[in-house]
């Protein structure tokens, strides 16, 4: 299963139980992932999940990392509407895991998203956050190209000058994040 690949493999059993419950059924396997670094070791990160709507926010109200492990999932759904819910949630965790599902999410072309992790991206797990930017600097870079395209695609004519699109302020928090002296 590909999923196996996107989180630590501290957490190879809880994914292993969790898995199940959310694929039997599932539209269709998870998109090709994204490939990006955390602490040295590879993670590949779907692009895409395909999960159904119910199975997905039952395994979200499961306790402990099972229930993170799917919000973390879940901000990779399709629907857009279900992102968001679990990007919601997600942001009340600060485990150091859920970082780059957080970080992605800062590229993300919808603006309801982007303006809630903007809200909270200063305060939320800084050290963890600057470990991971620094490690993926071509992958920072990326998101932003990917975040200048969606406001000049989508949103140019709502906020006419970049610096006012919530998607620049979010690449600017990761960049002073990124820019941090490790400790």
């Amino acid at each position: 299963m590909v999923e196996a690949d996107a989180f630590p493999a501290a957490l190879a059993d809880t994914l292993a139980g969790l898995l199940p419950a959310l694929s039997t059924g599932q539209l269709h396997a998870p998109s090709v992932p994204f490939d990006v670094h955390q602490d040295g070791r590879l993670l590949r990160i779907p692009m895409r999940t395909y999960y159904h709507r119910e199975q997905l926010l039952a395994c979200t109200r499961l306790a402990g990392d099972a229930g993170v492990i799917a919000l973390c999932l879940g901000t990779r759904h399709h629907d857009g509407h279900l992102r968001e819910a679990c990007s919601r949630q997600l942001l009340l965790q600060e485990r150091a895991w859920t970082v780059p599902f957080v970080v992605h999410l800062c590229g993300e072309y919808v603006l309801e998203i982007v303006q809630r992790i903007v809200a909270v991206l200063g305060a939320w797990n800084g050290d963890a956050l600057a470990r991971y930017l620094r490690e993926n600097p071509a992958y920072v870079a990326t998101l932003e190209r990917r975040a200048v395209s969606y406001w000049n695609c989508y949103y140019r004519r709502r906020f006419p000058e970049w610096e006012d699109y919530p998607g620049c302020r979010a690449m600017a928090a990761l960049r002073a994040l990124q820019a941090l002296t490790p400790r």
